[in-house]
Order: C-alpha cells, then sequence, then structure tokens
C-alpha cells in the first residue's frame, strides 16, 4: 500500500497505515524548510520511502546493493540510494544496536536525515564525490537530531574523509564541523560548500572548528 504526493511515496505494509501516515504527514511538514536550505523547489524523481518489516529483506537490500559489501552494520537503520529511502520500521529501528531508547520523534528525524541526502544530492555539481563528513554533518543538523557537541575535534582528517563510517563518534564529529560553519558562514557560502564538499581542507576546517570551540568555551567562562 502507499501515500503518495508530488515529493514522496510511502511503500508500506498494510498494517502500518496509521504508521506509514504519520511518517507522510512529518515528511511533508519538512520538505519546505529543507527545499529552501538547499535552494531548490523540487526534487528531480519521486522519493520512494520503503518502509521493511523483515530485518533480513533489508540486509540482503543493503548488501546487494553494494552499501556493505564486507559486513552488514548493526547500527544501520536507514539508507537513501537512487531515489529510494530504505528503512526499517519502528520496532526493528529500536532493536537495532544503539538504538533502544529511541522515541517515534528520533525515528521521523532519521527519515528527515535521508530526506536532506536527497535534496543534497540535488545541488551536488560531481554527485561522484560525496564526502562523508559534511555530507553527514548537515543532515544531522537539517534533521535537528539528537547529538552531542563535541568539545574538541581530536582525530585525524584522514579519519574524517577516509574511514568516515569506521571512526568512533564520527557523527558527532561532523554535527559540531557543521555547527561552527552554520554559525560563521553565510547562507550562500555554506551552499557553496555543499556544491563542491571535496574541495574543503578538512585540516583546516578541523583546526579552525576547534579555534571557534575554544574560544566559545573562554567566552563562557
Amino acid at each position: 500500500m502507499r501515500f503518495e504526493s508530488d515529493t514522496f511515496v510511502i511503500n508500506y505494509n498494510k498494517d502500518n497505515e496509521n504508521f506509514a501516515k504519520q511518517v507522510f504527514t512529518y515528511l511533508e511538514s519538512q520538505k519546505t524548510q529543507i527545499f529552501d536550505f538547499f535552494g531548490i523547489n523540487k526534487l528531480s524523481n519521486k522519493l520512494n520511502i520503503n518502509i521493511y518489516d523483515n530485518l533480513l529483506d533489508f540486509i540482503n537490500l543493503l548488501t546487494n546493493n553494494g552499501e556493505f559489501p564486507d559486513r552488514y552494520r548493526p547500527t544501520n537503520v536507514a539508507t537513501v540510494k537512487n531515489n529510494n529511502i530504505e528503512i526499517l520500521n519502528f520496532n526493528l529501528y529500536r532493536q537495532a544496536q544503539g538504538h533502544q531508547n529511541r522515541t517515534f520523534d528520533d525515528y521521523l528525524r532519521t527519515l528527515a536525515h535521508e530526506f536532506v541526502h536527497a535534496c543534497h544530492m540535488e545541488i551536488l555539481i560531481d554527485k561522484t564525490k560525496q564526502p562523508a563528513l559534511l555530507m553527514e554533518g548537515i543532515a544531522t543538523q537539517l534533521s535537528k537530531q539528537t547529538m552531542y557537541q563535541i568539545d574538541y575535534i581530536d582525530c585525524s582528517a584522514q579519519d574524517l574523509m577516509q574511514n568516515f563510517y569506521k571512526t568512533h563518534k564520527a557523527y558527532h564529529y561532523a554535527y559540531t564541523i557543521m555547527g561552527y560553519l552554520l554559525a560563521t558562514k553565510t547562507h550562500d557560502e555554506i551552499l557553496s560548500i555543499l556544491k563542491t564538499p571535496h574541495k574543503i581542507n578538512v585540516n583546516n576546517l578541523i583546526n579552525e572548528t576547534n579555534n571557534y570551540l575554544q574560544k566559545k568555551e573562554l567566552d563562557y567562562k
């Protein structure tokens, strides 16, 4: 069964109709704000949101698509690729590692996170270059996910650029770095960075973020 608008198609099991309706309503409520941020009016193609009731089906999809060629990460609950958001239903989402205490609002923000990725793809000049640091940074910020801001970025640029998904606290680093950019750059400057995120000097960005965090801490004292 499905709900459909000019932007989304929600595919769901008939037993999850009320749940899927809430998902649909939430995403429609977030759409304009996220479109406005990226300066777009619509997506090139409708976004299919597929809600999975079976964990094995979800794992098979991700591994067959090459998302996780080595092994499936038990923390993974959603992904976006080729105009599709693939996401576990809320019950399976809460069974995933690290998600046991998450609320339905957290679940909805996860969907918004994936939607931000889809919108970001619309403005990427080179879609073959999608550095996770800035892609995940803007997605965590715009979806208003619950992240704690790091007091100091203490990992290397190489880790954040080449081993992002294997780096401890990577999403928190990304959230913090993007928070620095949002606080110190104009909207036009942010969009310029997000259009060509692979051109950013990550060593400089880490140093700038740490200087900003230190100054904030000193100002607070």
